[in-house]
């Protein structure tokens, strides 16, 4: 059987969610550049980290611990921009 002990039960705290907004500005100024590519842009100091065509050949192009703290994101085209959403698509 489980012993309950006495005492203040630990405090479980959420991390709060990364701010994002200096990475996603980086990627829009340099969206032309990037377009139908997938991009990881470091979140403090924004900086490119690593891109590829295909998500699979992103985390083939540099080593895991270069993701830390990273916003991985896919850049669209013009096609994808002015294609209409169907189902299965999150609007």
């Amino acid at each position: 059987m489980a012993r309950v002990l006495a005492g203040t039960p630990p405090q479980i705290v959420a991390p709060s969610p990364a701010d994002t907004q200096q990475a996603m500005a980086w990627i829009q100024a340099h969206y032309a550049t990037f377009r139908g590519q997938w991009v990881a842009v470091r979140l403090h100091a924004p900086a490119l980290i690593a891109q590829a065509p295909t998500l699979t050949q992103l985390w083939q192009v540099a080593a895991p611990e270069a993701f830390q703290d990273c916003l991985i994101h896919y850049v669209s085209t013009m096609a994808n921009e002015q294609q209409v959403p169907g189902l299965g698509w999150d609007v």
